[in-house]
Protein backbone atom coordinates (compact mmCIF):
# COMPACT_ATOMS: atom_id res chain seq x y z
CA UNK A 1 0.00 0.00 0.00
CA UNK A 2 2.70 2.32 0.75
CA UNK A 3 4.48 1.98 -2.83
CA UNK A 4 1.08 3.26 -4.56
CA UNK A 5 0.46 6.02 -1.80
CA UNK A 6 4.42 7.10 -2.66
CA UNK A 7 3.56 6.86 -6.64
CA UNK A 8 0.54 8.63 -6.14
CA UNK A 9 2.21 11.67 -4.37
CA UNK A 10 5.03 11.54 -6.69
CA UNK A 11 2.50 12.38 -10.00
CA UNK A 12 1.07 15.31 -7.82
CA UNK A 13 3.84 16.80 -7.22
CA UNK A 14 5.08 16.19 -10.98
CA UNK A 15 2.14 17.63 -11.80
CA UNK A 16 2.16 20.78 -9.85
CA UNK A 17 6.00 21.41 -10.58
CA UNK A 18 5.02 21.25 -14.29
CA UNK A 19 2.01 23.68 -14.14
CA UNK A 20 4.28 25.86 -11.98
CA UNK A 21 7.20 26.14 -14.49
CA UNK A 22 4.55 26.53 -17.41
CA UNK A 23 3.13 29.58 -15.37
CA UNK A 24 6.65 31.26 -14.93
CA UNK A 25 7.29 31.10 -18.55
CA UNK A 26 4.13 32.23 -19.60
CA UNK A 27 4.83 34.86 -16.88
CA UNK A 28 7.92 35.90 -18.02
CA UNK A 29 6.83 36.09 -21.57
CA UNK A 30 3.82 38.72 -20.85
CA UNK A 31 6.48 40.59 -18.75
CA UNK A 32 9.32 40.86 -21.65
CA UNK A 33 6.17 41.59 -23.98
CA UNK A 34 4.91 44.03 -22.21
CA UNK A 35 7.98 46.03 -20.96
CA UNK A 36 9.06 46.09 -24.58
CA UNK A 37 5.62 48.03 -25.83
CA UNK A 38 6.17 50.72 -23.22
CA UNK A 39 9.54 51.51 -23.86
CA UNK A 40 11.36 52.86 -27.23
CA UNK A 41 13.52 50.85 -29.49
CA UNK A 42 16.70 52.29 -28.19
CA UNK A 43 15.59 51.43 -24.74
CA UNK A 44 15.21 47.60 -25.85
CA UNK A 45 18.75 47.24 -26.21
CA UNK A 46 20.13 48.65 -23.52
CA UNK A 47 16.93 47.47 -20.28
CA UNK A 48 15.59 43.95 -20.02
CA UNK A 49 13.02 43.27 -16.94
CA UNK A 50 14.42 40.02 -15.29
CA UNK A 51 11.21 39.32 -12.55
CA UNK A 52 7.77 40.76 -11.54
CA UNK A 53 6.97 40.26 -8.15
CA UNK A 54 4.24 41.94 -5.58
CA UNK A 55 4.02 44.29 -8.11
CA UNK A 56 7.97 45.60 -8.79
CA UNK A 57 9.16 44.93 -12.03
CA UNK A 58 13.19 44.68 -11.90
CA UNK A 59 14.59 45.43 -14.54
CA UNK A 60 18.54 45.46 -15.33
CA UNK A 61 20.40 48.19 -17.31
CA UNK A 62 23.68 48.70 -19.38
CA UNK A 63 25.02 51.71 -17.83
CA UNK A 64 24.56 54.49 -15.23
CA UNK A 65 23.38 56.91 -17.63
CA UNK A 66 20.92 54.51 -18.65
CA UNK A 67 19.83 53.95 -15.00
CA UNK A 68 18.88 57.68 -14.90
CA UNK A 69 17.31 58.66 -17.79
CA UNK A 70 14.96 55.45 -16.89
CA UNK A 71 14.46 56.64 -13.42
CA UNK A 72 12.81 59.66 -14.92
CA UNK A 73 10.61 57.83 -17.34
CA UNK A 74 9.45 55.35 -14.58
CA UNK A 75 5.92 56.82 -14.31
CA UNK A 76 5.39 56.51 -18.01
CA UNK A 77 6.99 53.34 -18.39
CA UNK A 78 4.77 51.26 -15.79
CA UNK A 79 1.82 53.40 -17.34
CA UNK A 80 2.48 51.63 -20.86
CA UNK A 81 3.32 48.51 -18.94
CA UNK A 82 0.25 48.25 -17.17
CA UNK A 83 -2.03 49.20 -20.41
CA UNK A 84 0.32 46.11 -22.60
CA UNK A 85 0.69 43.39 -19.31
CA UNK A 86 -2.17 40.52 -19.49
CA UNK A 87 -1.01 38.93 -16.06
CA UNK A 88 -3.42 39.54 -13.03
CA UNK A 89 -1.84 41.85 -11.26
CA UNK A 90 -0.47 45.51 -12.42
CA UNK A 91 3.17 46.90 -11.71
CA UNK A 92 3.25 49.45 -9.14
CA UNK A 93 7.17 50.52 -9.20
CA UNK A 94 10.71 49.55 -11.51
CA UNK A 95 13.33 48.95 -9.81
CA UNK A 96 16.56 49.76 -12.22
CA UNK A 97 20.16 47.87 -11.97
CA UNK A 98 23.10 47.99 -13.77
CA UNK A 99 24.21 44.68 -15.16
CA UNK A 100 25.05 42.36 -17.30
CA UNK A 101 22.71 42.92 -20.47
CA UNK A 102 23.38 39.16 -22.08
CA UNK A 103 20.54 36.45 -21.77
CA UNK A 104 20.48 34.15 -19.10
Amino acid sequence: MMRKASRHVKYIVGDLLKRWETSSVKKAGAVRDAFSKAVSEEVKGRARPVSFKKGTIMVIVESSPWLYRLTLEKKNIIEKFNRNYTGRSKAKDIRFRIGEMDEE
